[in-house]
């Protein structure tokens, strides 16, 4: 248990303090995106700020890799294993911040939730996707092992779920402007969970079986 932690070469802990902060920047850009879907026709600000946030978790991203470049120049392929799952990780909340991105998509185009008959089964959805995030943080702070299975394993379950919604959408009869945006927003949804869980199992596995949840079943996502 926490392979990748164990032992943390140094000079690398400067990584750990970066992938906190994408986690919160993550986080932020995830309840503005969703807020979105519930503001009025204006959401300028929103946008604004999702997309100068993205920018920041970008850079971060950027910047581990090239510390990362230095440090294997410097030390050698002693720490492969801590690198590549270092990578996996930023590589990971990039992707996060690109699903956030697509959620605003889905809001410049006009779509809202609010006052809608499923507006607080999504709203409850917002709740426990932001919390993972909160979660997945302390998880990387504190290299719980435990807490990272426990939240793969929710992760699974949440997976599945929205998996059951996105097909009861599929064979609705209620029109494509009210199935298609719930699909596609559901789908978001999946691919920030299975991303968060991937950074928590990295945390506990290091680079073994981080693509697969605790059922071994693949969740490798874009």
């Amino acid at each position: 248990m926490f392979k990748f932690l164990r032992g943390r070469p140094g000079g690398m802990d400067s990584i750990d303090r970066t992938v906190g902060e994408m986690l919160i920047d993550c986080r932020h850009t995830f309840d503005l995106a969703m807020a979105a879907l519930e503001a009025g026709e204006d959401i300028s600000g929103l946008a604004a700020d999702v997309r100068a946030t993205d920018e920041r978790i970008n850079a971060a991203e950027e910047q581990v890799r090239r510390q990362l470049i230095v440090h294997v120049a410097v030390h050698g392929g002693d720490d492969v294993g801590a690198v590549l799952a270092d990578l996996l990780v930023v590589k990971k909340l990039e992707r996060i911040g690109d699903q956030h991105k697509n959620i605003l998509d889905l809001a410049e185009e006009g779509v809202r939730l609010g006052g809608a008959a499923d507006h607080e089964e999504f709203e409850e959805l917002r709740r426990e996707v932001s919390e993972m995030f909160a979660t997945t943080a302390a998880i990387v702070a504190d290299a719980d092992g435990d807490r990272a299975l426990a939240l793969g394993q929710r992760a699974a379950v949440m997976r599945s779920d929205l998996d059951g919604r996105i097909r009861e959408l599929i064979h609705t009869d209620l029109p494509g402007s009210h199935a298609v945006p719930r699909v596609l927003l559901l789908r978001y949804l999946k691919r920030i969970v299975a991303n968060l869980a991937g950074v928590a199992m990295t945390v506990r596995d290091g680079i073994e079986r981080t693509e697969r949840d605790p059922s071994g079943e693949d969740v490798t996502d874009d």
